[in-house]
């Protein structure tokens, strides 16, 4: 039985519950390749699989936010977030099962964005520079969850659902603002995130109504790609220019922000242009996408990982992918040697740093302080970690 204060479940347990079943997503649309997207049974099901994960988010964050968070939560929750868009993003740029519902190069200019900002925050994160995450970037992750859904539900019900596609996109645009409102009546609070909402549908029910499927499609995922791009301008923009004028950029920021834009295009380009599997693609992608969050963790605490150890694992997956794209006959080998590469090299960072996730150099540390310094009142709480890179 639950201590009288303390939740049945923790947030944490919820995010480890939301990471675990997110290959079955992956699995669901694979299985479902190739039987024809309307009333497809597996896709519906990948559908609902991911509306259930999808909703586990606000699940934790709200525990999180009632019982207080941890390291380990601040570090699994942007991780769970960037996993979920790539097992439910990826396998619709796989032209080779017939999926192909998103553009291969719209998804690279995706994830580049991911990986690049995330380089960058560790740069920032090495040297004391801060950058908070914006409201955008909050808005990025919710646009690029929703977005998947929503376009796999076009040719999913197909023409025959034209009617429930315009009642749907009606109350999304609709429904939020009600609630805004409702809201500003009853407790006078403001809730921009209507406005976003609802601004956000309003285009995609225009073109639905204009009636053109895959016009409507391709202005969904254009959407998902812009809002993730314009979302990382205060770390790009901004954050560079405060990091080139300190002049202390190092060999470690450089092969971290090679490895950003090669990693993803690579990833890519093999998916669609060589007979390798997917899987190993999917495995690379995940685990790199779940290191950039150690990396700014340990950044902060400043223990990063040198240059030479970062760039074996990086480039030398990178210089894998690029031999897979180079020998198309010998592309799952070198995928799946690719795929080893990554996963123990990621292994090894998080083993690592598992002092700094887990707390206990925190807590040590903490403990020796307290045992060798006077008594004296609480200072004010302070967190010891990086906001999460929602940005």
């Amino acid at each position: 039985m639950a201590s009288p204060g303390k939740p049945w479940i923790t947030a944490n347990q919820v995010t480890l519950a939301r990471l675990i079943p997110m290959p079955l997503l992956s699995w669901l649309i694979y299985r479902g390749a190739g039987q024809g997207m309307e009333g497809n049974p597996y896709m519906a099901s990948a559908l609902i699989a991911g509306t259930l994960i999808g909703c586990t988010d606000w699940v934790d964050g709200m525990l999180a936010r009632k019982y207080g968070s941890t390291v380990l939560g601040g570090l699994l929750d942007p991780i769970a977030d960037k996993v979920f868009i790539a097992f439910a993003y990826t396998p619709f740029a796989d032209d080779a099962f017939g999926l192909g519902l998103v553009p291969a190069w719209a998804l690279a200019l995706m994830f580049t964005r991911e990986f690049f900002v995330t380089a960058l925050r560790s740069a920032y994160e090495q040297r004391d520079l801060t950058m908070k995450t914006s409201y955008l970037g909050k808005v990025k992750t919710w646009t690029q969850m929703q977005g998947i859904g929503v376009m796999l539900l076009f040719p999913l019900v197909g023409e025959g659902g034209r009617a429930f596609l315009t009642w749907f996109l009606g109350s999304l645009v609709v429904a939020p603002i009600a609630i805004a409102l409702g809201l500003w009546v009853v407790k006078k609070k403001f809730w921009r995130g209507a406005i976003v909402m609802s601004a956000s549908v309003a285009p995609v029910l225009a073109l639905h109504l204009h009636g053109d499927m895959e016009l409507t499609i391709r202005w969904i995922m254009f959407a998902v790609v812009a809002i993730t791009w314009v979302s990382g301008i205060d770390y790009i923009a901004v954050g560079w220019k405060k990091l080139r004028g300190r002049g202390d950029f190092t060999r470690a920021d450089g092969v971290r922000l090679i490895g950003s834009i090669a990693l993803p295009v690579l990833l890519f380009a093999v998916l669609v242009e060589t007979p390798a599997p997917a899987w190993p693609v999917f495995t690379i992608l995940a685990v790199e996408l779940a290191v950039g969050g150690l990396d700014n963790l340990l950044s902060h605490h400043k223990v990063a990982t040198k240059a030479l150890a970062w760039g074996s694992r990086v480039l030398g997956t990178s210089a894998l992918l690029g031999a897979a794209l180079l020998f198309p006959r010998q592309s799952e080998l070198l995928t799946i040697v690719a795929a080893a590469v990554s996963t123990v090299g990621v292994a090894a960072e998080f083993w690592r740093g598992r002092d700094y996730f887990m707390d206990k150099r925190i807590r040590d540390r903490a403990g020796r302080t307290a045992a060798t310094s006077p008594p004296a009142d609480p200072p004010a709480a302070k967190s010891g970690v990086p906001s999460p890179d929602g940005g």
